[in-house]
């Protein structure tokens, strides 16, 4: 028989079989639970039992029991459906946040105001994260969150920094790397990424990137990762408003290497040769027709992103196919 554990506060939910310990459950679900040993000597899986019944070695425990707070996890196995509080759990494919004094390794300026920003963890430190999250560079009194540009690879990081005349805080970060050999970072955080595929019916169902400005950084790390899994159906949509905004040749490269299917525009600048008088949306239609069963990744700000859904949902799109950090501090206008 099967119980339904639910732990708070996070509300993570997985199933345990009657024989099974819940620590044994949890791991077989993806959710890492702290632990140091299996026979509970340790005490680091001590959970708050709030609803349910569970059999342990040292007799059966009920939430209104008084030796059944707290109970450990790794001997405990259920005996009905449970709800346990317990700190520190992490979901799955969820990482622990890390704190790195990162090296400043270059510091280069590219097109329209952008900056390459290579950062190198301390040695024996590998950067664990996933594809499209982002980081917060620690700098004297401020947090400042950056993209992460650049699938995992080891010691190495890259970011890309848009700095404007406009943008104090750009300016002082930027100043901020230029003279210092190391900052101070927390990471990893955000959850656009796509978990172990899960978000992908297969290699060849078509993945979209809408991008605008800067935003192409999470598009750019999230498409080195698709390409190592052989990915055949990658199209970007990188927007701007003037060429000057296209500050990276690598869309290109992959393009012209037959990798990824591109497109450049400036529905702003009539002049520009990437201007086009249509939406993205009515290209998106135009090249794929059926939007049923593609999955989109939109990176920009709130306006950008949901102006791009609206225009989406007129062709049948659903809301539910697309992945973007907007939606989860900035709520849709009404």
């Amino acid at each position: 028989m099967a119980y339904q554990i639910t732990i708070q506060p996070k509300g993570l939910i997985f199933t345990a079989q009657e024989n099974e310990s819940v620590l044994d459950a949890a791991t077989r679900a993806g959710i890492k639970i702290r632990k140091s040993c299996t026979n509970g000597n340790c005490e680091i899986c001590r959970a708050h039992l709030t609803a349910g019944v569970v059999d342990t070695p040292f007799g059966r425990h009920t939430a209104d029991h008084p030796d059944a707070n707290p109970l450990l996890c790794c001997v405990s196995q259920p005996r009905s459906d449970l709800i346990l509080e317990l700190e520190k759990v992490l979901g799955p494919g969820e990482i622990a946040l890390q704190h790195i004094a990162f090296q400043v390794q270059n510091v280069e300026p590219l097109k329209g105001g952008v900056y390459h920003i290579q950062l190198l963890a301390p040695a024996g430190k590998d950067v664990n994260y996933h594809a499209g999250q982002y980081l917060e560079l620690l700098i004297e009194d401020g947090e400042y969150p950056f993209t992460i540009a650049s699938a995992p690879n080891g010691r190495e990081i890259e970011l890309h920094l848009g700095v404007s005349s406009d943008n104090q805080s750009s300016q002082s970060i930027l100043t901020y790397l230029q003279n210092n050999s190391t900052v101070r970072a927390r990471l990893p955080k955000g959850d656009v990424w796509l978990k172990n595929q899960i978000e992908l019916c297969n290699l060849h169902d078509p993945l979209i990137f809408i991008v605008a400005g800067t935003g192409f950084a999470q598009a750019k790390a999230m498409i080195e990762e698709q390409l190592k899994h052989q990915h055949s159906a990658i199209h970007l949509y990188w927007i701007n408003r003037d060429a000057s905004g296209f500050y990276s040749d690598q869309a290109k490269q992959w393009a012209d290497d037959g990798l990824i299917h591109y497109h450049a525009m400036t529905p702003e600048t009539p002049e520009c040769e990437f201007f086009t008088e249509l939406t993205v949306e009515e290209l998106i239609h135009l090249k794929l027709g059926n939007l049923s069963d593609i999955k989109v990744v939109c990176c920009g700000g709130p306006n950008f992103v949901y102006s791009v859904l609206s225009g989406l949902e007129s062709k049948g799109f659903h809301q539910s196919q697309m992945l973007s950090d907007v939606f989860a501090y900035a709520p849709r206008p009404e």
